[in-house]
């Protein structure tokens, strides 16, 4: 671990000084280690006579280490290039996983915690079909649309980087611990907060920044008017990164801050993850469980192609006997090329 990475970490547990502060040292000296080496002789203390500097950062250091989280500066090759611009840039980030390389796209999916099925349903399927396609999804880690977005990104065998308001020691909610540590086999799991940091309302609108900061484009699944979703809308706006939205219900209230951003035209409508992946010029990844279907489960898939079909039409058009019709399309379904409705009515997974 560099002196850097040690000197901006006694900084930051400074009792006293905020973030704010130490950018403007930063400013003035030019290093976290010529600000405790030049600042502190050259002013007699004065630099520090306001604040106290505690032990806190080691034992902050030595729970990184235990628990095998990665400290990077913003300074260091692997910090996130989208996130070098912000003027608000966090200065460290504790990282449990691998910030790989850029992918093709971040692309952020978020939306309120109260999420109905519909939305959640949507988030994760969005985020299934652009994670296949080579888009890394980044979202907050929260209750509903965050989770149903990090797994969809799982699904789609594909990266995920989760974002938390507090320190990856106290990952918030509990209930996704398992969630957190499935994102960090293939992923991240970020925080700019010390480890033992508890998650608290105000840390909330600062994740959101880095959450925005991270993506190349916003997606708003479900939001009402106010709240999180709304709040990290318009940071993104601030950001000059291109908003998407989905529409929902007009009698629902969780979508009214998507149809305030549609109605204004601060947003592009988006109805899929095709949507997001043509936007960005990105070709959609063929679905490679095609190529394991058999001769017989793909002329079947083929007739599908256009619009749902109930069983009936389907006896009529294939004419199999019912029995091998159904093995068939209980393949097809165990193999995700094909959903199945109530009254056996029979759709290509596109």
């Amino acid at each position: 671990m560099t002196n850097k990475i040690h000197s901006l970490l006694i900084l930051l547990h400074c009792q006293g000084l905020g973030r704010a502060t130490i950018r403007k040292l930063l400013d003035q000296f030019g290093s976290p280690e010529k600000i405790l080496e030049q600042g502190w002789n050259r002013q007699n203390n004065l630099l520090f006579d306001k604040w106290q500097i505690t032990h806190n950062w080691e034992i902050d250091f030595e729970m990184a280490e235990k628990a095998g989280v990665g400290l990077i500066s913003y300074c260091d090759a692997s910090f996130p290039i989208n996130l070098r611009s912000l003027p608000d840039s966090p200065l460290l980030l504790y990282v449990k996983g691998k910030l790989t390389p850029p992918a093709a796209c971040n692309l952020a999916i978020i939306g309120t915690r109260n999420a109905t099925l519909y939305g959640k349903q949507t988030a994760e399927k969005i985020a299934q079909d652009i994670a296949a396609s080579g888009v890394c999804v980044v979202s907050g880690l929260a209750r509903g649309i965050d989770t149903a977005a990090h797994e969809g990104a799982l699904k789609g065998g594909g990266t995920t980087i989760a974002v938390i308001g507090s320190g990856l020691s106290k990952i918030y909610p509990q209930e996704n611990h398992s969630l957190a540590e499935k994102i960090g086999l293939s992923g991240a799991v970020i925080s700019e907060f010390p480890m033992e940091m508890p998650p608290a309302k105000g840390l909330f609108p600062q994740r959101n920044r880095i959450v925005s900061g991270l993506a190349d484009g916003i997606c708003l699944i479900e939001s009402p008017l106010t709240g999180g979703g709304m709040i990290t809308m318009e940071i993104a706006q601030q950001q000059k990164k291109p908003l998407f939205a989905l529409p929902g219900r007009v009698d629902w209230p969780t979508f009214e801050g998507n149809h305030l951003l549609l109605k204004h035209k601060k947003a592009h409508l988006i109805e899929n993850g095709s949507d997001l992946l043509k936007y960005f010029n990105i070709t959609r990844s063929v679905i490679t469980k095609n190529s394991l279907l058999t001769r017989e489960e793909g002329t079947l898939l083929a007739l599908l192609a256009s619009e749902e079909k109930s069983i009936e039409e389907l006896v009529l058009l294939t004419q199999l006997p019912i029995m091998q019709l159904n093995v068939l399309l209980t393949r097809l379904i165990l193999k995700k090329v094909v959903k199945e409705f109530p009254g056996k009515i029979y759709k290509k997974n596109i």
